[in-house]
């Protein structure tokens, strides 16, 4: 029978690389040697990560930006087909689930993401040419088909290359990119908005958008190894640490076979609903983050004052990720009270903006900065699905469930943030405080079943492989190793 890991127990290291019988002969390791390799992980992967996520962000707040400056005007879009503008692009993700999870287990992951960047980069600078609502609703489309490979491809990746014990300081790395990308895109838009050109604002901002989107994704397939095993910046004994300590947490390394018996495991997993849930949850109130511009400036603010008083917004988001990720090293398995913490601060956001009266609109600025912290709550959802589901097809299938929900919650909430109902929006904000208490009971859910499942298998009261060595190359789920702990 495997050993019990628990989330925030360290097993006893030692130095070298001599198999210790009593943790299924995988090897020791060094933990300077390890906190070396770790450290390098940081410089090279995170940096990839986190730049490909930022200008994810960037392109999906690219329209938000682009609305403040007449683009609705210059296609002649009614308040409706802005609102299904917004809503294709997740139509577009939508459909690329299932071609994506069946190609995340079929191919190098490093290879479908970097080629999916590329062509996403293409569909945001052809953004620049639409002339109407039939051609942006088709480049939008586009745009989210090609990009919706790249959010569960990373669940998958960071899996791949870190320990769950650093899954939610390394999420945060990548999700924090929202707030960032929040500051630099309103900032950006603000500088093109004062330049003199021949082309319309939003169009210039498609475009240099589109083009750095390209760069970052040829650089991405350059630079990010495939694996631990053939990662340019290790060493030979640097690269079998990486690979070693990935056993010993019991996570697998990336696969190009697809496991039938995994997929159907996947489907009929209970935690998997719950993961859905959380996707779905936290979507239903992102519209606000694609029309929060709309909001400031229908309560008296001028485009570029638009621009720079919902900086701080970007800021309070990045602070809220890092509060996220920071909780579970002071208080190990607080993941699901932190992520609930982080569900009120955009409840109270969308409270305040049915409540404030009209005439206090620093209020309402504040309010819109608090509403759009979408993102912190997502790092909780995604890290706990990075951390408590393994397998490499598992975590194709249920990453995609995940991010099918995701796209369902995205195309509808935008219907619910119609013209009509400018500047308060009164259906879109009770939605929101709606789907922020609804997810604070599915992590509350979340939390006691994985303490439940926990307390059997310390009891001995699960039955699971009898593979007596694990490592990298055994492939079991999370339900098959009878030594896995979740963290919660």
């Amino acid at each position: 029978m495997a050993p019990s890991i628990k989330e925030g127990v360290h097993m006893e290291e030692t130095v070298g690389f001599e198999p210790n019988k009593e943790e299924n002969s995988v090897p020791s390791i060094d933990p300077e040697a390890e906190k070396k390799v770790v450290r390098k992980l940081d410089r090279v992967i995170m940096p990839l990560m986190a730049i490909v996520y930022f200008f994810q962000y960037l392109d999906k707040q690219s329209i938000n930006y682009a609305a403040v400056f007449d683009l609705s005007e210059d296609l002649n879009l009614s308040g409706s087909e802005f609102s299904w503008a917004v809503s294709l692009f997740y139509f577009g993700q939508l459909v690329s689930q299932y071609p994506a999870a069946y190609l995340m287990s079929r191919v190098r992951i490093t290879h479908f993401v970097g080629v999916a960047i590329v062509l996403w980069g293409a569909a945001e600078m052809c953004l620049s040419a639409t002339q109407a609502f039939s051609s942006i609703a088709a480049v939008r489309f586009l745009l989210g088909f090609f990009e919706g490979a790249v959010s569960p491809s990373f669940v998958i990746i960071t899996s791949n290359w870190y320990c769950r014990r650093e899954h939610p300081v390394r999420v945060a790395t990548w999700v924090s990119m929202f707030g960032v990308s929040q500051i630099v895109g309103a900032l950006m838009m603000y500088g093109v908005g004062g330049a003199d050109m021949s082309l319309q604002t939003w169009r210039v901002m498609f475009l240099l958008c589109g083009g750095l989107t390209i760069l970052a994704g040829s650089v991405f397939l350059w630079l990010m190894p495939r694996d631990t095993t053939t990662a340019w910046f290790l060493n030979e004994d640097e690269r079998r640490i990486a690979t070693d300590r990935l056993a010993r947490d019991r996570a697998t390394r990336d696969r190009t076979s697809f496991d039938w018996a995994q997929a159907k495991e996947a489907v009929t997993d209970p935690r998997t609903l719950i993961y859905g849930l959380m996707a779905l949850l936290i979507t239903m109130p992102t519209a606000i983050v694609k029309f929060s511009s709309l909001v400031i400036q229908g309560f008296g603010f001028t485009k570029f004052q638009t621009m720079l008083v919902g900086l701080p917004g970007g800021a309070i988001a990045f602070v809220l990720v890092w509060i996220g990720a920071l909780i579970p090293m002071k208080w190990p398995n607080a993941r699901c009270f932190g992520g609930i913490f982080l569900c009120a601060m955009p409840m109270i956001g969308s409270l305040l903006l049915l409540t404030l009266p009209a005439s206090n609109s620093w209020g309402i600025v504040v309010s819109t900065w608090l509403a759009a912290c979408t993102a912190p709550p997502l790092g909780i959802a995604v890290g706990l699905m990075a951390s408590n589901v393994r397998g490499n097809t598992k975590k194709s299938v249920v990453g995609a469930i995940f991010f099918v929900l995701y796209c369902v919650g995205c195309i509808s909430s935008p219907q619910l943030w119609q013209a009509e109902d400018a500047p308060r929006y009164i259906k879109g904000c009770i939605t929101s405080v709606v789907s922020w208490g609804l997810l604070i009971i599915v992590l509350l859910i979340f939390y006691g079943t994985a303490r439940f499942s926990n307390r059997r298998r310390d009891k001995g009261l699960y039955s699971g492989s009898e593979e007596t060595i694990i490592t990298a190359d055994s492939d079991l789920t999370e339900k098959q190793d009878r030594g896995f702990r979740y963290t919660h």
